[in-house]
């Protein structure tokens, strides 16, 4: 049976940024003029708490390698980004499938994936996302030298140390209501993070975080940033997880019960470390919070796992960054994470579309192989 594609779908979507969707300039596919057009795959992005594909168009641009390499037909792809930005929902019970294209060396096809600044508007202080101007392909990370030398949002990670590194839009931004979380993966592993007034839930939503509670407030991002530094020098709780490695978490996690008690222990010790950090700041702005981040309904596929009494994981799924199919039903996601299966809703599996990101990639009709036990609910 043929299903509708959620990649085939892009260009029927509404578009980012207020572009058009379908672009003046000539389209460029994979395996001459009626093959599947070929799209940049960006990232997963949570949007009103519901997750959204963001792919990015691509144009004829003469002189550019092509990927694949697999004949005639394939032998050359001229194309570059585009600029234009898709989003896509990704809706329960819907067809995904894609391959990655890759070059006549068998390297798949990276783009840079642009530069941040903030907001020009005064009265609404925020973010922005540019495409990167060259449309650079990359080897490795998401930016090539030039973006990283353009981005504004890099330096917030450090203005309370360099508070002169900052633009003026930026620092509007990081004069913004921050919060300040302990977050607790399912494998009990823990990292303290920050959000602002304006990315909050989203910034959760992003994380693939077991469970979490948001415990401190400040009026300014500089603030919180310094007691974020705090609790990592006193409690011992570090400020970055890998995405691989919050992948693994998910497909071995802990019982429920160890994971609640794990949380549990890393939010009292955060505590234990501002009251102390406090102390020798005793003018400092914090308020203390003990509130609870809480999981969307798009979430409930993959949660369900970690919730069972005695949980059964969600199967690992094999990369397929070799260039072989990635196609699925989707049921729901956690972050860059997908829960997916081909056919049998109880056996189900987990995708990581984190490996996907700024590769160009081509609509697929095939399916992923998995080995894959049912589960028990």
């Amino acid at each position: 049976m043929d299903y509708p594609n959620l990649l085939e779908n892009a260009f029927l979507e509404n578009t980012l940024d207020g572009a058009e969707a379908c672009p003046t300039e000539p389209a460029a596919g994979v395996g001459g003029e009626t093959a599947p057009r070929a799209l940049v795959w960006r990232q997963l992005r949570w949007v009103d708490r519901r997750p959204v594909l963001e792919l990015e168009d691509i144009k004829a641009e003469p002189g550019q390698p092509g990927p694949n390499g697999a004949g005639p037909a394939e032998a050359e792809l001229p194309a570059r980004p585009a600029g234009r930005r898709l989003r896509v929902p990704l809706t329960p019970g819907a067809y995904l499938g894609l391959r990655v294209a890759l070059d006549a060396s068998g390297a798949p096809y990276r783009f840079c994936s642009g530069y941040t600044t903030g907001s020009t508007d005064p009265g609404t202080p925020g973010t922005r996302r540019h495409p990167c101007p060259e449309a650079a392909r990359i080897d490795r990370g998401q930016q090539c030298p030039r973006c990283a030398a353009r981005d504004e949002f890099i330096a917030l990670h450090s203005a309370h140390l360099y508070p002169g590194t900052l633009t003026d839009s930026m620092r509007a931004y990081a004069m913004l209501e921050h919060r300040l979380y302990i977050a607790t993966f399912p494998d009990g592993t823990h990292k303290v993070g920050t959000s602002s007034l304006t990315s909050t839930p989203r910034r959760l939503d992003e994380q693939a975080v077991a469970t979490v509670t948001y415990i401190a407030l400040a009026p300014d991002g500089l603030t919180i940033r310094r007691a974020e530094d705090a609790v990592t020098a006193l409690a011992g709780i570090g400020q970055v997880k890998q995405v691989a490695s919050k992948y693994r978490a998910w497909t071995h996690p802990l019982p429920g019960a160890q994971l609640r008690a794990a949380h549990e222990d890393a939010v009292a010790r955060a505590r234990a470390a501002l009251t102390e950090f406090l102390a020798r700041e005793p003018d400092l702005q914090l308020s203390a919070l003990d509130e609870p981040w809480v999981p969307s309904l798009a979430m409930n596929r993959p949660y369900a796992a970690l919730r069972a009494r005695n949980p059964e994981p969600l199967a690992p799924c094999d990369s397929t960054l070799d260039g072989s199919t990635a196609g699925f039903f989707c049921t729901g996601a956690a972050g860059q994470f997908v829960s997916a299966h081909v056919g049998d809703p109880d056996a189900a599996f987990l995708v990581n579309t984190a490996e996907w990101r700024n590769l160009l990639v081509v609509p697929d009709r095939g399916f992923t192989r998995v080995r894959v036990q049912g589960s028990l609910f």
